[in-house]
């Protein structure tokens, strides 16, 4: 009999009720699950998926303030609304430059101009516009998302209290382009300022000036949109610079030039510190700063004067009469210096067929009759005795012919010629008149204002030359940090036989009391100069020169002025330099009247 099972029903149907229920837990688990990542954690993670990327950027430290050796504030910092573009938001957005030139009034192209230069930081935001006024400002401010890639900042930017009497001097800041971020990293500096130095001390210390910048980060969008910024370590100013520029004398000098054209340079003679270092006509930096119209810059630009031009360090003119120091010097240490030899001056230097010109007929004089009233004729005869060798190497010691070490850029060498620069200038060899020109400063010598200052402090200091220098100190990280004094550096010691640069002094002093500078007199002060007027081809006016120490003993001061197309040395520079050595001495006479005066009270009190 088989035996037949009853099937299990029961477990079955309790197997099919159970699975729906799990899938429903389940279900219910994951609805859950996600409205706490939607709702929950949904804004929190939301930005999280938009930052893709983190960037380190730069706050830009306040550039270091530039002041004068009295502690005149020369060029200074402050803050200023800026307006900032990001190029690579602008660029999709490109009408939003019209709708900010409209309200600057100003061209488009100004500042797209701006935003090219600073095409090496597409995403982050760059100035392209300085000095933003208080009404545009705010109405960019809050137009906010209407102006995409604009934005307004406060930014400390660069001040000049004066920015025309030192502009040759200091220079002027700008935005920087490709070359100034190369020239950047060749100074080992990674960071990326708004803006640096585009000429004059801004430029020569730029890295001192800029100081440490601070890093923030940046948090970027899928997009390389910035979302937020954090601030991270604080910025460094730069140094603060404290020149030898007396900045009285420097505008005293420049009143005293008036619109004449030339340079003069003023030297402490004991340091080789520029007092004054003076090109006319000079330009107002401003333009630069604050930006100009196209027909002003051509207007600068296409000036026959060429105020850019620094006549006082770049101005290589050949030096004249001035330069008969040095065919002196070479002569007494060739031993063919004889204060009491005699030429006579017939009206000029005769030479086979040619015939140098003097300024008068002399008869027969000795050195300090011929030096007194610039005789050529005597001097020429000097130069041929010598030869031009000799002359070549005093000039070179005194720093007449090699490249000053000034710190300062676009500085002239000047030139005392060779038979290699003779033959590539003129086609020719050495001929004799090269000598007797030489000897007189003319032909093909040249020479700034800043190397004939440097030759009469040589003259003052009895064969020392200073190393000439703008940089009187330095405060590290700001005013507030100490100040490093510079020392005074030799850059050589010219020798001369003894006696000879006390002779040379007193050949100058009778140059001022009875030669060709007596209109260089200065009432209860005795100083020494020698003039010069240098004949340009074609020309009928000469260039006027005139230098010299005062006072005589214990020189405080060396000046060198040349004025173009003037005229003779002694009827225009020797004046004006009267004029600027006659201010400084006496006002350095009042200062120290006053500082005894005020001791002499003070020691008084009970």
């Amino acid at each position: 009999m088989s035996v037949i099972h009853t099937p299990r029903g029961t477990e079955v149907n309790v197997r099919l009720a159970l699975f729906p229920i799990l899938i429903g837990l389940a279900l219910v688990m994951l609805f859950i699950r996600l409205w706490y990542f939607q709702v929950v954690k949904g804004p929190e993670l939301a930005d999280a998926a938009q930052v893709t990327a983190e960037t380190a950027i730069e706050r830009n430290a306040p550039r270091g303030a530039i002041m004068d050796r009295r502690g005149v504030l020369l060029a200074g910092v402050h803050s200023e609304n800026v307006l900032l573009a990001t190029k690579a938001i602008v660029e999709k957005n490109p009408k939003v430059l019209d709708q900010a030139a409209a309200m600057l009034k100003i061209d488009r192209k100004d500042l797209e101009k701006a935003l090219k230069r600073m095409a090496w930081r597409p995403f982050v935001p760059v100035p392209i516009y300085r000095n933003l006024p208080i009404d545009v400002a705010t109405r960019i401010a809050e137009m906010g998302e209407n102006l995409p890639g604009l934005t307004v900042e406060s930014q400390s930017v660069r001040t000049y209290p004066d920015s025309a009497s030192f502009a040759h001097v200091l220079g002027y800041v700008g935005v920087p382009g490709e070359k100034d971020v190369e020239r950047l990293k060749s100074m080992g500096r990674k960071d990326q300022p708004n803006f640096v130095g585009r000429s004059g001390v801004e430029r020569y210390y730029d890295g001192q000036l800029l100081g440490t910048p601070g890093k923030d980060s940046l948090e970027l969008d899928a997009k390389r949109r910035p979302l937020r910024q954090f601030i991270g370590e604080a910025p460094i100013p730069g140094d603060q610079l404290i020149l030898s520029i007396d900045a009285d004398l420097q505008k005293y000098a420049i009143a005293a030039m008036g619109n004449r054209r030339g340079g003069l340079v003023a030297i402490d003679p004991s340091t080789g510190e520029i007092l004054a270092a003076v090109s006319t006509p000079g330009y107002d930096t401003r333009i630069f700063i604050e930006g100009g119209s196209q027909s002003d810059f051509d207007a600068l630009y296409k000036n026959e004067a060429r105020p850019l031009f620094n006549r006082a360090f770049s101005g290589a003119l050949a030096p004249a009469s001035t330069f008969k120091i040095i065919t002196s010097l070479a002569a007494a240490r060739e031993g063919k210096f004889d204060p009491n030899r005699y030429v006579f001056c017939d009206g000029g230097y005769h030479i086979g067929r040619q015939t140098i010109k003097c300024l008068s007929h002399h008869g027969s004089l000795s050195f300090q009759s011929a030096f007194t009233h610039s005789c050529n004729t005597y001097f020429c005869d000097m130069a041929m005795r010598v030869g031009p060798e000799a002359i070549r190497k005093a000039a070179n010691e005194c720093g007449l012919g090699v490249k000053p070490e000034l710190d300062a850029l676009g500085v002239s060498r000047g030139l005392f010629p060779t038979e290699e620069t003779i033959r590539k200038a003129h086609g020719r060899g050495w001929y004799p008149g090269d000598t007797a020109n030489s000897g007189i400063g003319q032909g093909d010598v040249t020479a700034t204002p800043l190397q004939m200052a440097g030759l009469v402090a040589t003259v003052a200091n009895d064969g020392i030359r200073y190393k000439p220098r703008l940089l009187h100190a330095f405060r590290k990280g700001g005013p507030a940090g100490e100040a490093v004094y510079l020392k005074p550096e030799i850059a050589a010691r010219v020798d001369a036989p003894p006696g000879f640069w006390s002779m040379m002094r007193s050949a100058m002093v009778n140059v001022i009391q009875s030669g060709t500078a007596r209109t260089a007199q200065i009432q209860g002060y005795t100083w020494g100069g020698k003039t010069g007027s240098a004949e340009k081809l074609g020309q009928e006016k000469t260039n006027s020169w005139f230098v010299g120490i005062a006072p005589i003993q214990n020189s405080t001061i060396a000046i060198a002025i040349v004025v173009e197309d003037a005229g003779h040395g002694g009827d225009v520079a020797a004046p004006i330099a009267a004029s600027v050595v006659a201010h400084y001495l006496r006002r350095s006479e009042s200062a120290l009247s006053t500082a005894s005066s005020k001791r002499a009270t003070s020691a008084a009190r009970p």
